[in-house]
């Protein structure tokens, strides 16, 4: 039962530090992210994108990113609320 308790606290601490780095594009990791999934995946239309457009569509998928990022955390601080219940409840 112990197992649980620390791998709670241990993903709660992952989901915090991966959450701070795509938040706040820890030395462009958000950045590099998005620019690897626009190579990988490439959009289906049958007219030109022009340069414009996938310079928005960068953008939007960098917003994105961070506030997803935003929500790591906050699943971070949620895991290690419940883990720090666990560890403290007599229940273990």
């Amino acid at each position: 039962m112990m197992w649980r308790v620390l791998l709670g606290l241990l993903l709660g601490v992952l989901f915090i530090v991966i959450g701070a780095a795509l938040a706040s594009d820890y030395r462009g990791i958000a950045t590099k992210h998005i620019e690897l999934s626009m190579q990988i995946v490439r959009p289906l239309s049958p007219f030109r994108w022009t340069d414009d457009r996938l310079a928005r569509r960068r953008a939007f998928f960098i917003v994105f990113d961070r506030l997803f990022g935003v929500l790591m955390i906050l699943a971070g601080v949620a895991m290690l609320v419940g883990g720090g219940q666990l560890l403290l409840s007599e229940r273990l």
